[in-house]
């Protein structure tokens, strides 16, 4: 276990290090955690013989160091030359993350270098595991300064108490069932295939294995072309290969990254829309094999990237704050249970993430730049902020301490998350957080419009339901504990007194014997026969056929043909050049954002708007 030199950066040691390793006889692989890592090592080292302050690399002393980066979203072809110069002993060493902890055996790899630890005790024993296989092996943990390698550093015993990863199956997601019904039931998936295999009449679709509910139905659509508008988007994205149109860990489309020099064009990888959020957001300075390439336009509808080769600068999102609408409408809600006064809800959340521009970093200066972007500069994007709107599950915690000023909630938001990953170890990036106040009142609740409140919620699209572990009473009081520790110990927070004290004061009341509430909600809103639940003119709403993106709602208005319909415009339609832009969209690919959105009704008889109170 080892602690890096306080006189210099902790990646700068940690490249020394593996320097070190390559010049000898061992060959290594080390471990980090996020993609960025993985290039910005290997490009560091590229640049070692040079001054730390020079853009340039020198991808010749990389290649005699043998040590390449690898990671996930690389193309196919990338991937398996470097697996094949690994297993082949052709290599000094790699630099990967968790794409590598398995399915790729090497006996000659002798030492492991763990940049932090990974969530799990079985993450940890698969990382172990890739050295030693043919000669003994040492395995180097490097504090990288997260909480949860912090923790186990200041209690080494707890590095053989960590838990092991927990499996978790949510069948009813359904992005999910749609991309395996598109997968299964087209014309020349994966059953007319299994038909033709035992000789089956392939016209036929009648499975006889259990699948979970509304699954076969929906494979019966997507046959006969009758899928429900949240899923037309998703098909016409699928094209002719959804099995690869879609990654395993998510359920959004994949970005494709595209480089072209003159009549060539090369693919540079996918990224998932979070990554995209991360990585190569417009303007940014994105790495594929440590070669950095400068992001010139993001295509939401086409799902491309267009880069261009670029110096080794490096670039940071300037994030906004994450906005959380819960819906606490008939159907959302999943479960509620009240600790004395702390209040927590499982429930559908709408998620907003914004980028407002970037800082990039040019050797020792540095500078920001904000949306909209020049494109005198070559970089084309003219909205004020990038945004991804998803919708997802999550628990809401809400309690009187939090409406306090001089509370650091976003904070304590954190602070509760890291807690939650050390004691159920899921995936960082399927877990996320925030903090934010209630939009409306909920009588039935006891919530007041303006209440704060802190959530942690699923990261992937339509939810997985893992946060609901928090809805455990012993599993929050477990979580709120370590939060508790966390904050007093971990140096790279700094807690203030009235924070930790209502930290203290919700771990408090956590421990009390909970209330579980039997919620009556209203619905949604059933539209009666003369008159229709819609958004009000003046308001915005969420295009489910455009990626979610927020369209502003104009007027309203029936047509006989295409039905109740919205004009309006999307946000990337805004400006002076779109003055003459509105266009018409169907009331049903328009979804309201809870608390935000105005509602009304329509009605069919008069063609007026009326506004209505939830």
């Amino acid at each position: 276990m080892l602690e890096p030199p306080d006189t210099e950066d902790p990646l700068t040691a940690l490249t020394s290090l593996m320097m070190l390793v390559a010049k000898s006889s061992a060959q290594f692989i080390t471990f980090v955690d996020s993609r960025k890592q993985t290039e910005h090592l290997a490009a560091m080292i590229a640049r070692a013989p040079r001054d730390s302050d020079d853009e340039e690399m020198d991808l010749d002393y990389l290649e005699s160091l043998k040590i390449f980066p690898y990671r996930a979203g690389y193309e196919e072809s990338d991937r398996n030359y470097i697996q094949e110069k690994l297993t082949r002993g052709e290599l000094s060493g790699v630099v990967s993350t968790s794409a590598l902890e398995m399915g790729v055996d090497s006996p000659r790899l002798t030492v492991a270098i763990l940049y932090g630890l990974p969530g799990s005790a079985t993450s940890y024993f698969q990382r172990v595991g890739r050295v030693g296989r043919r000669s003994p092996g040492t395995v180097m943990i490097v504090n990288d300064g997260s909480v949860r390698t912090a923790a186990i550093f200041r209690h080494p015993e707890r590095l053989l108490e960590m838990p092991l990863a927990e499996s978790s199956l949510y069948l009813t997601n359904p992005r999910i069932q749609y991309i395996h019904a598109l997968c299964m039931s087209r014309q020349g998936g994966e059953h007319e295939a299994a038909q033709g295999h035992v000789g089956a009449e392939p016209e036929t679709f009648e499975p006889r294995v259990v699948f979970p509910d509304g699954f076969i139905e929906l494979c019966h659509a997507e046959r006969v072309g009758e899928i429900g508008v949240e899923f037309q988007a998703m098909k016409g994205q699928a094209g002719d290969d959804p099995n690869y149109t879609f990654p395993l860990r998510d359920c959004e489309v994949s970005f494709q990254v595209m480089y072209q020099k003159g009549p060539a064009r090369r693919n540079l990888g996918s990224l998932s829309h979070s990554q995209l959020m991360r990585e190569a957001y417009p303007g940014a300075v994105y790495y594929y094999q440590t070669i950095p390439y400068r992001v010139v336009r993001v295509n939401t509808r086409s799902r491309t990237v267009d880069v261009r080769t670029e110096r080794r600068y490096t670039t940071k999102p300037s994030v906004l704050p994450t906005l959380i609408f819960p819906n606490f409408t008939e159907g959302n809600v999943y479960g509620a249970a009240k600790h004395g006064p702390l209040l927590l809800v499982e429930a559908s959340l709408q998620i907003r993430e914004s980028i407002a521009g970037f800082t990039e970093r040019r050797g020792p200066n540095q500078f920001s730049v904000q949306y909209p972007l020049d494109p005198k500069h070559g970089l084309y994007f003219d909205m004020a902020r990038f945004t991804r709107n998803y919708f997802t599950s999550g628990v809401v915690l809400t309690h009187p301490s939090l409406n306090r000023p001089r509370i650091d909630r976003a904070l304590l938001a954190e602070i509760i998350f890291e807690a939650f990953l050390i004691k159920v170890p899921f995936e960082r990036q399927d877990i996320n957080f925030g903090s934010d106040k209630q939009w409306a009142m909920r009588a039935t609740l006891e919530i007041s419009e303006g209440d704060r409140f802190l959530a942690i919620f699923d990261s992937a699209y339509g939810s997985l339901r893992l946060t609901s572990r928090l809805m455990e009473a012993e599993t929050l009081c477990k979580a709120l504990e370590m939060a508790k520790e966390i904050a007093r110990n971990d140096e790279s927070f700094d807690v203030d007194l009235e924070t930790l004290k209502t930290l203290d004061k919700i771990a408090d009341d956590a421990s009390r014997q909970a209330k579980s509430i039997r919620i009556e909600l209203q619905s949604a809103g059933a539209p009666e026969e003369e008159r229709a639940r819609i958004i009000m003119p003046g308001s915005v709403g969420l295009d489910i056929k455009r990626d979610n993106e927020e369209f502003h709602v104009e007027g309203v208005f029936f047509s006989p043909k295409g039905g109740l319909r919205y004009k309006g415009r999307h946000a990337s339609q805004r400006g002076e050049k779109f003055d003459d832009a509105t266009i018409t969209v169907p009331v049903s690919a328009i979804v309201e954002i809870h608390g935000q959105s105005k509602i009304g009704h329509y009605d069919y008889e008069t063609g007026e708007t009326h506004p209505v109170d939830d």
